[in-house]
């Protein structure tokens, strides 16, 4: 299934939350032997962001003869292509993985926003690159430029954390892969883990990167006792790689109704 979804921003949650609305993530449902549908997969996911496709194994969750299927949600999803795989299952698949060869952190800029149709999805042109900023930075330690290689390794809650503009560019040593049987073909899967952070007024602690995310948090943003596992390792892991600071700068102090003078008494004007 490909589509879209349009996301709403913290504070559209909360004005829902308020209003009594709960979202609903898009679920699977199936006809029963009495025509009833029924819930077979409680969320299937969804297509973040811009164009995606999302794969959703139907096996053995057939309540009836009957193949009718649909998916309620009430997220801002919009389906474009839905395809349906009727082969037995067993055409032959090999996975080869490939670790990055190279990974290099550097700033870039920013791709021109362009749709064919003057509507949403809107897409990037990577020819096209604006030094502009149409965000603002969160204050806090972002990993510092160059190689990055060793943190995308693994998931290891061990971060490179990019600023808006930032480009990792990644290069693949294609020799390590098999050479192609007869009749096959080759899809490249770039697989990512990670978190991404807004600075809408209604998000957790939207002006800093602080506190850092891991796989095991029970809710972010996070409260004592729970916290970032701080091994050794990962001691190192920040001290090394996240270098880059951004401050924000120290607002001048104007009180109403009073004169600082030089000699430092304060007296009420």
């Amino acid at each position: 299934m490909t589509g879209w979804t349009d996301y709403a921003w913290s504070s559209d949650n909360v004005a829902a939350s308020q209003a009594g609305k709960a979202m609903k993530p898009p679920a699977l449902q199936v006809k029963d032997e009495g025509g009833s549908w029924r819930t077979v997969i409680e969320d299937i996911g969804i297509p973040v962001g811009r164009p995606q496709t999302v794969t959703v194994d139907l096996t053995g969750k057939f309540l009836s003869p009957d193949r009718e299927v649909r998916i309620v949600t009430n997220m801002r999803i919009y389906w474009d292509q839905i395809l349906v795989d009727t082969s037995d299952g067993k055409s032959p698949l090999k996975t080869t993985r490939l670790d990055p060869a190279r990974a290099d952190l550097h700033w870039r800029g920013f791709s021109a926003e362009v749709t064919p149709d003057g509507r949403e999805p809107f897409g990037y042109d990577y020819r096209r690159v604006s030094f502009a900023s149409r965000w603002k930075v969160m204050t806090g330690r972002y990993t510092r430029e160059g190689d990055v290689r060793e943190l995308l390794l693994r998931s290891d809650d061990m971060f490179v954390i990019s600023r808006p503009g930032d480009e990792i560019g990644l290069s693949f040593d294609a020799t390590y892969l098999p050479p192609l049987p007869a009749g096959w073909t080759r899809t490249f899967l770039l697989y990512t883990d990670g978190f991404s952070k807004e600075m809408d007024i209604n998000s957790a602690s939207p002006d800093q990167l602080a506190p850092l995310p891991f796989h095991g948090m029970s809710h972010y943003p996070y409260s004592w006792p729970e916290h970032y596992p701080l091994t050794e390792a990962r001691r190192r892991y920040i001290e090394k790689y996240n270098t880059r600071v951004v401050t924000s700068p120290v607002p001048k102090l104007l009180v109403p109704g009073f004169k600082f003078q030089v000699r430092g008494n304060v007296k009420p004007e």
